[in-house]
């Protein structure tokens, strides 16, 4: 008889270990920065004109002076600040769990070189 064992499932896990936790970002490359810059840049772009076509379109559509694509605008700055500042505020977050991470492998380290002294 032949041997009927199903086959092995495939491993889903990577064979290198991992340095960081799923979805962080490794903010001591330029790449990183880039991107962040990139994100807060965008975002104020779209939002902005977002509120001014959006001002724009309301004035055409009431045949009013341009009030509307100013209060559009500055409304458009407002959401694309939040946005920002919401962006910002991850980063920061992420700055200080990658410091405090390297803070505690070093200290981790620094005793183990102090055991292996003693």
């Amino acid at each position: 008889m032949a041997d009927q064992r199903e086959p092995e499932a495939p491993r889903l896990e990577s064979d290198r270990p991992q340095r960081s936790p799923t979805g962080a970002v490794n903010f001591g490359s330029k790449g990183a920065f880039i991107a962040l810059f990139s994100q807060i840049g965008i975002t104020l772009l779209v939002a902005n004109l977002g509120g001014a076509l959006l001002g724009r379109w309301v004035d055409g559509a009431l045949n009013s002076n341009p009030i509307f694509l100013i209060v559009g605008f500055i409304g458009g700055f407002a959401v694309g600040a939040v946005g920002a500042a919401q962006l910002i505020k991850r980063a920061l977050k992420q700055f200080e769990l990658s410091d405090t991470a390297d803070r505690e492998a070093r200290l981790a380290q620094r005793r183990a070189e102090s055991e292996r002294k003693e």
